[in-house]
């Protein structure tokens, strides 16, 4: 009986806090030992839950036959849907990491939380600068959570017929409130500008109301993410309306180090010890920057017919071109630890070998 009471002053609780998709989830986890006890009310309820689900559209389950909203005068589709499987796993920073992982653990165990009156993470803001893994953690999640991903198309979405901007959002919203999916807003300071911005018409800063307000009420079978480069640009009131704020750093070498050796196979001891210096060198730089580095020298080593090793340090070459002297010393030290000649060693830093000389009597 004492059970049966917990459960009711809950159901009630969320009902009066306006919740609705916790209500029907919270009703839905107890159906089964309701079916037990009085099949008679649990049918009822069950078809009082599937009428609220079907009118409310907070539980559509074949997202792919629900046609995508368009723009009316483009007939662009304003969304793009992805199904994502990972075939090797990405890698963040450990603060970025802990928090993603804590998104899926929550929603591993949801029915706990909801006996608790909580809900998982619904929405998200992804702060960072650009290349740093924004989109790649939002696609990370949908995977895991086997969701499909939804992500606005923003050039479609964005009209210069005044109103038109504001409708498409708001057709995007509905149609994701109505999936469970992740959805994702990339390049969000485009759309959630500061209201005080006297450059923005009067149509763009309602709009913005309108997410704030989408943000607070968005279904608890669903996952909202915001992206931004930006986040200097974004209205005051978004920050506090996102559960959670994952900020993206720059990787750091070790992370760029495991980065290099996730794209390479069969790397010789030499190559270790290049790619080392490269993430010391690289550090600074998005994960797409060292991707886009090494992607790039990985062709040139194929199309040249040149080993790795080789393409690596010409890599190495143009990356410290203009490096202070000090630096260059340094990585012309380490370099000599591979085995390289010292002739080798100074074409590739520029340091002469009578320095290289000087430097290794020193050390002996």
């Amino acid at each position: 009986m004492s059970s049966f009471i917990g459960e009711y002053v809950h159901l009630l609780r969320l009902a009066l806090e306006g919740r609705p998709q916790e209500v029907v989830a919270l009703a839905r986890k107890n159906l089964r030992s309701l079916m037990k006890a009085n099949p008679e009310s649990a049918e009822a309820i069950k078809k009082l839950l599937s009428q609220y689900e079907e009118k409310s559209g907070i539980a559509v389950r074949d997202a792919k036959q629900q046609p995508v909203p368009i723009d009316v005068d483009s007939k662009l589709e304003l969304l793009r849907r992805e199904s994502i499987v990972f075939d090797q796993e990405p890698v963040w920073p450990e603060t970025v990491n802990r928090e993603l992982i804590s998104v899926i653990e929550e929603r591993k165990h949801e029915n706990e939380l909801m006996e608790m009156g909580l809900a998982p993470t619904r929405s998200i803001l992804f702060v960072g600068p650009p290349g740093v893994g924004k989109t790649l953690a939002a696609r990370w999640l949908s995977s895991h959570l086997e969701r499909q991903l939804l992500t606005l198309d923003l050039a479609a979405v964005m009209s210069s017929f005044l109103g038109k901007t504001g409708n498409n959002i708001r057709a995007v919203l509905n149609y994701a409130q109505k999936t469970p999916s992740v959805l994702l807003l990339d390049e969000f300071d485009a759309i959630a500008k500061r209201r005080n911005d006297d450059s923005e018409v009067g149509e763009l800063k309602r709009l913005v109301t309108v997410l704030l307000q989408a943000i607070d009420d968005w279904p608890a079978n669903g996952v909202l993410i915001a992206a931004t480069n930006h986040p200097d640009l974004l209205d005051p009131a978004v920050w506090r309306r996102f559960e959670r704020v994952v900020r993206f750093p720059h990787p750091s070498s070790n992370e760029i180090n495991t980065t290099i050796k996730s794209l390479m196979a069969d790397l010789t001891k030499q190559g270790e010890t290049l790619v080392e210096v490269l993430s010391t060198v690289l550090e600074g730089n998005s994960y797409a920057e060292v991707v886009r580095q090494i992607n790039s020298i990985r062709r040139e080593s194929v199309v040249q017919k040149k080993p790795l090793e080789i393409m690596m340090e010409e890599l190495l070459a143009r990356l410290i071109l203009n490096a202070e002297r000090e630096q260059k010393l340094a990585i012309a030290m380490k370099l000599l630890d591979t085995g390289l000649s010292q002739r080798r060693v100074s074409d590739i830093t520029g340091v002469s070998r009578d320095t290289l000389r000087k430097y290794l009597s020193r050390k002996n």
